[in-house]
């Protein structure tokens, strides 16, 4: 069969990056003939993409909904949007069934499913295994696991599928199926899986959901035979690691280091890490393996705060790591946090005022900060407590983006943004 998979838009609001997922799903299709599109690589995406289909005929349309928004700047964006156009660009010009999957898309398949009705099929959840199957049984979609399809004018669902272990996936197709060019300027933009899963509990976070509680590891020789192939295909020389936290488990973060540098890789690469397990042995480790940028989404600075969004650091933790890397001057250094999370105080958010202060005197253009509100998502605990707090109803219909307000101290979120918007972060 032809099979032309497509990363979903993104209105050219965000960053250009390599659609990892549908490089992965790609891997399983050898049986097929499989192109992949990426309408963010253009700057003319539903006439390129109406172009390609034209040309290719595939008999299969499937689409990777990555994103439904973007909470981390002043301006919210609402991407879901820009899916109601891919499917109206498609209208007329193909009779292919369209298949639709991503995280984006597991989240909120019910609804989507219900809004989209030119959507034949869901994937949900991972594709590896649902996607290759489906297309095998087209007629019979009931007997696939994971797998959304329609009856009589009804959506159904075929039933969960167990996880996949990852660590007998096949390497992402990092071949001629996308062409590199567009993205090879970009930072951060080439990402490499080293795991599925993740144990933490933090109560906003759709990781555990998505991928489950429990770490499914790819071996680390497998991982850095990722990474070198990505240099041999594309030249790369720098990459992130896509895992919602590298750094745990500690000891396989560790195995994947100390395999970069016994192999000497010419690579600088990027990661999210929790403080929990930054210390300066692991500093001059990451450093050999060529990391130069860390990542941190404490997303909370009191006590109080990081215990109400589940965290499993102190703040006593983030000023240690804090200093660690202030006194590493090879890293680059990014903070995540919340404007007004649960549990924010005044004392709290002047706290946090002056550690970003503190950071910029101290760090200058080596550190940057990110400040973003906190979307509600289904399959969160932030859900039941913004139903507990009566900011959204039980039954409230997510898909539409509803925002966890602190009404305690609603103003902070105000001031924010004044402070913001006066430090040039529009």
């Amino acid at each position: 069969m032809k099979i032309f998979l497509v990363q979903s838009y993104l209105g050219g609001n965000e960053p250009l990056v390599v659609p990892l997922g549908l490089l992965c799903l790609a891997s399983t299709l050898d049986e097929h003939d499989v192109r992949i599109f990426d309408t963010n690589s253009t700057d003319l995406p539903f006439v390129e993409l109406q172009d390609r289909v034209m040309e290719f005929a595939p008999d299969i349309i499937g689409i990777s909904l990555r994103n439904i928004d973007s909470t981390n700047k002043t301006r919210i964006v609402f991407y879901y949007k820009y899916l109601t156009q891919l499917l109206d660009s498609l209208s007329g010009y193909t009779r292919a069934k369209i298949i639709v999957g991503g995280s984006g898309f597991s989240m909120f398949a019910d609804e989507i499913m219900a809004r989209e009705t030119r959507i034949d099929f869901g994937v949900y959840l991972e594709g590896e295994r649902t996607f290759p199957e489906l297309l095998s049984k087209l007629e019979t979609p009931q007997k696939v696991p994971s797998v959304y399809y329609r009856h009589n004018g009804r959506v159904l669902f075929s039933g969960h599928c167990r996880p996949l272990d990852v660590s007998k996936l096949p390497k992402p197709r990092w071949n001629s199926l996308v062409d590199g060019n567009p993205y090879i300027k970009g930072k951060n933009v080439f990402g490499i899986e080293t795991k599925r899963g993740c144990a933490l509990g933090c109560i906003y976070c759709v990781y555990g959901f998505l991928n489950g509680k429990k770490y499914r590891l790819k071996k680390p020789g497998d991982v850095v035979d990722e990474i070198e192939e990505l240099i041999r295909v594309h030249d790369v020389k720098q990459f992130t690691f896509v895992d919602s936290i590298f750094n745990i488990p500690f000891e396989y973060a560790k195995d994947i280091c100390q395999e970069l540098v016994l192999r000497k890789l010419p690579v600088s690469w990027s990661a999210f890490f929790n403080e929990h397990f930054l210390d300066k042995d692991f500093l001059h480790l990451l450093e050999k393996a060529g990391c130069d940028h860390i990542i941190l989404s404490p997303d909370g600075f009191s006590d109080s705060v990081l215990k109400v969004l589940g965290k499993n650091i102190t703040q006593k933790q983030i000023r240690r790591s804090y200093r660690l890397l202030r006194d590493h001057d090879h890293f680059e250094v990014s903070y995540n946090f919340f404007k007004n999370p649960p549990g924010q105080t005044l004392a709290n958010f002047f706290g946090l005022l002056l550690f970003c202060l503190k950071a910029k005197i101290q760090l200058g253009n080596r550190v940057h900060f990110e400040f973003s509100v906190m979307r509600i998502e289904p399959h969160t605990r932030l859900k039941d407590i913004a139903v507990s707090e009566r900011v959204i109803t039980q039954d409230q219909c997510l898909l539409e983006p509803y925002y966890y307000k602190n009404k305690k101290t609603w103003y902070i979120e105000i001031l924010f943004n004044k402070l913001l918007s006066l430090w040039g972060r529009k």
